[in-house]
C-alpha cells in the first residue's frame, strides 16, 4: 500500500502515554495492490500536500511507494528540529527546492542531533527514489535503535528562539531583537514561517511597499488584537506581519502617542502591551517579548528621521 498523504496531521497517538500505539490516518489518497504483483508498482496521479510531496510527484514522473519515504524523511525533520526542510515565500518556490533536494541542517537547532540521525533523514530526503531508503531499510537503520541504544533526550530543552533570521543593516539596535516564543511545536513552525517572511529588509520593503533603501532595526513577537505575528520596527515605519497574512503598516511620522498598559490576561504572549496611537488608528501591540527594549527603539527611530514631533509616552502600565 501507498499512502500518498503522510504528514503530522493523520500520524495519531492512541492515547497519551509513553508507550503509545501510534496509528496513520486519511487514506483518501492510498493506493493499495497485491503484494505478489508483477515488478514494482508505479503510480502517476498527482496528489499529496505541498511540504510533503516526493519530487518525482512533483515532476510528474511515474511514482511508486517511495513517495512515503520522503515523506516520513520530511515528517522526521521536522519532529527533530521543529520546522520543515523545505519552504519558500509561495508554493512555486517551495516546490523548486523539493526537487532539487535542497535543504539543510541549521545550526543551531540540529547541534544536538546524532549524526545517525541526521543521516536517517539524508538518507529518505534523496531526489531520485531508487537511491532512497526503502521502508525494510529505514526499519533497519541503526538510528532505530535495533542496533543500537535508543536516546531519551529531549531535544528542545535548551532551545528559546526559532530558526535564526538575517539581519544585513548591520545596526546596534539590530543585535538587541528579543522575541517570545509561542509554546511547542505547532508554535515554533509558526514563528519560522513568520521569521522567513521578513528576515531580510528587502522582503519588508518589498511586502509593505516601505521606501527604497529602509532598514530593520528590531523584531519583537507580539499579536495585534489576538493575531499573532511580529512587530519590525524599520526606518520609517512599524510593519506588523501576522501568522496568517495579517499585514499593518504605520507611519513613525504618524505616531503621536504610544502608551505602556497591561497586557489583557487571554491575548497571546507573555510580555506587556504597546498601544500606539496614529490620527487614524491605534495598534492594540499585546504581548511584546521585550517591551521595554521594543519601545526605546520605536522612539530611537523616531528621533532619527521617522517622525518631526517625538511621540508622547503614557505610562499605564503600573
Amino acid at each position: 500500500m501507498a499512502h500518498r498523504d503522510l504528514k503530522p496531521e493523520n500520524i495519531l497517538l492512541k492515547d497519551s502515554t509513553d508507550s503509545a500505539a501510534i496509528k496513520v490516518s486519511d487514506f483518501g489518497l492510498s493506493k493499495i495492490f497485491a503484494d505478489d504483483a508483477a515488478g514494482e508498482i508505479v503510480m502517476k496521479t498527482a496528489c499529496g500536500t505541498p511540504g510533503y510531496v516526493a519530487p518525482e510527484v512533483l515532476m510528474h514522473d511515474a511514482y511508486s511507494s517511495q513517495v512515503d519515504l520522503w515523506s516520513i524523511g520530511v515528517i522526521v525533520y521536522i519532529l527533530l528540529c521543529g520546522f520543515p526542510p523545505f519552504y519558500g515565500d509561495n508554493d512555486q518556490q517551495m516546490f523548486k527546492k523539493i526537487k532539487a533536494g535542497q535543504y539543510k541542517f541549521l545550526a543551531p537547532y540540529w547541534d544536538p542531533i546524532s549524526n545517525d540521525a541526521k543521516d536517517f533523514v539524508k538518507n529518505l530526503l534523496i531526489v531520485d527514489p531508487k537511491k532512497r531508503m526503502t521502508a525494510a531499510e529505514a526499519l533497519n537503520h541503526r538510528w532505530l535503535g535495533r542496533t543500537s541504544s535508543v536516546s531519551t533526550k529531549n531535544l528542545f530543552s535548551g532551545i528559546e528562539k526559532a530558526p535564526p533570521t538575517d539581519v544585513s543593516d548591520g545596526s546596534a539596535a539590530a543585535s538587541e531583537e528579543q522575541s517570545v516564543e509561542p509554546d511547542g511545536l505547532r508554535g515554533q513552525m509558526i514563528q519560522y514561517n513568520l521569521d522567513r517572511k521578513g528576515a531580510a529588509p528587502e522582503k519588508l520593503v518589498k511586502a509593505f511597499g516601505l521606501p527604497e533603501g529602509s532598514k530593520r532595526f528590531g523584531k519583537y513577537t507580539c499579536s495585534l488584537g489576538n493575531a499573532l505575528g511580529n512587530l519590525y520596527i524599520t526606518s520609517y515605519h512599524l510593519c506588523f506581519y501576522g501568522a496568517f497574512g495579517k499585514k499593518v503598516a504605520v507611519a513613525l511620522s504618524d505616531i503621536h502617542t504610544i502608551t505602556k498598559v497591561k497586557r489583557f490576561k487571554l491575548s497571546p504572549g507573555s510580555g506587556h502591551s504597546l498601544h500606539v496611537a496614529t490620527p487614524k488608528a491605534t495598534l492594540e501591540l499585546n504581548g511584546v517579548g521585550e517591551r521595554e527594549a521594543c519601545l526605546k527603539v520605536i522612539l530611537a527611530q523616531c528621533a532619527a528621521g521617522g517622525a518631526k514631533v517625538p511621540p508622547t509616552v503614557i505610562d499605564k502600565a503600573a
